[in-house]
């Protein structure tokens, strides 16, 4: 008999308004742990504020944001979190974050992710090599951000949800970034390391060829309104 395994994520007629003007609504979903589920959609679709909507980062860019419908982080509602907690549960990040990376070195990227706590360069050495990062920092914390390659910045991003053992990682079309060859590699360090850590990851992308090979879960998203939710070969067949 095998264990049931936990809902993560569970999504439930959910509606996003900014200024009263719809971003997305009547969304319904649930996420297990250890499941990864590949959310596509063109510009505009809603799959971004969406997203967003689960680290509670639309309020950050929007002045008026209202919420119909339910969310649920392990059972507990989204809106009884504080913005802390949810920040710590939930793993978010698009490109403009990453873009930002280039500015950081390594330490510092640590330090503004989990605090001055964080430990020796040496004692992460056995975790970074996991992440396939230890020979890309040749120069430990000191290291720039700007002198990795992009698989590189992604797997750093993978191993501060690890450090900050979120539940939920979310990549909002930063995997469109890499080439087949490098989303195999990390298509490897996301099962050893995230998913056997009883997360689980969205990824959102415009792409959606490319990462049907790992999606448990599939939705397609038009105009704020999901026009597909449930396997990926189901999703072939359909069109």
């Amino acid at each position: 008999m095998t264990n049931q395994k936990k809902v993560i994520l569970k999504v439930d007629d959910f509606t996003g308004f900014v200024n009263k003007v719809k971003l997305f609504e009547n969304i319904t979903f649930s996420l297990e742990e250890r499941n990864i589920l590949v959310l596509y959609g063109p510009r505009g679709s809603g799959k971004s504020a969406l997203l967003r909507s689960f680290a509670r980062l639309n309020e950050e860019i929007f002045d008026e944001v209202k919420y119909d419908g339910e969310v649920f982080l392990e059972g507990e509602n989204l809106f009884d979190y504080d913005i802390k907690q949810i920040r710590n549960f939930v793993f978010y990040s698009d490109t403009n974050f990453f873009e930002a990376l280039d500015y950081l070195t390594f330490g510092e990227l640590i330090e503004l992710a989990i605090g001055k706590e964080f430990l020796p360069f040496e004692e992460y050495s056995s975790l970074l090599d996991d992440f396939g990062l230890l020979k890309a920092l040749v120069k430990g914390y000191k290291t720039k951000l700007s002198d990795l390659y992009v698989l590189e910045k992604i797997s750093i991003l993978l191993f501060l949800s690890y450090l900050k053992d979120s539940k939920l990682v979310i990549f909002d079309c930063i995997l469109d970034h890499l080439d087949d060859e490098h989303l195999k590699e990390l298509s490897f360090i996301l099962k050893k390391r995230i998913l056997s850590a009883d997360k689980a990851l969205i990824l959102a992308t415009r792409f959606f060829k490319r990462f049907l090979p790992i999606a448990d879960l599939f939705i397609f998203m038009k105009n704020g309104k999901i026009e597909f939710e449930g396997k990926p070969k189901d999703f072939t067949i359909a069109r």
